[in-house]
């Protein structure tokens, strides 16, 4: 049985793990049903919320308005870590100007010294400003720890 301390540890870790990355995946469902994923850049805040932007005239954005519900991962390469979020997507467009998490995603956006992401080469008049809350969270940590309750850990948002 994992403590208060561990617990509030694997949050901190995961949260950590979560900011210190600038793209992930995100899951969703088309309008027939059909599963589909894409990577995208994103920004997120304590609660493990997850803020990104896309284009008006994309499937993402066609998923997203049939069906609310996503899953997103971020991965590590080098050291086997991975936080994995299930919630429901919002859309903020209308209140963006005044949302403090879209200054940290455009700082992501902006981040690279060699290219911007490929969202900055689209029609800012046609972006979508979205949000995933989280239902459930997960971090898994497969360098360290036996057996899967050592391994994943599940997060409070």
């Amino acid at each position: 049985m994992e403590t208060i301390d561990e617990k509030t540890q694997s949050r901190h870790t995961a949260l950590t793990f979560l900011k210190t990355h600038a793209t992930g995946t995100l899951a969703t469902v088309s309008p027939a049903g059909e599963p589909r994923a894409r990577t995208i850049y994103f920004a997120c805040d304590d609660s493990f919320s997850i803020y990104f932007v896309t284009h008006a005239d994309t499937r993402k954005w066609e998923d997203i308005q049939a069906h609310p519900k996503a899953a997103f991962v971020v991965s590590g390469e080098k050291i086997p870590q991975t936080v994995q979020i299930e919630g429901t997507l919002t859309n903020l467009t209308k209140t963006a100007l005044i949302d403090s998490a879209l200054v940290d995603l455009t700082a992501v956006l902006l981040s690279n010294v060699d290219y911007f992401a490929p969202i900055t080469r689209f029609s800012p008049a046609d972006m979508v400003f979205l949000k995933l809350t989280p239902d459930w969270v997960r971090w898994g940590d497969f360098s360290k720890g036996n057996g899967t309750s050592e391994v994943l850990k599940e997060i409070t948002p």
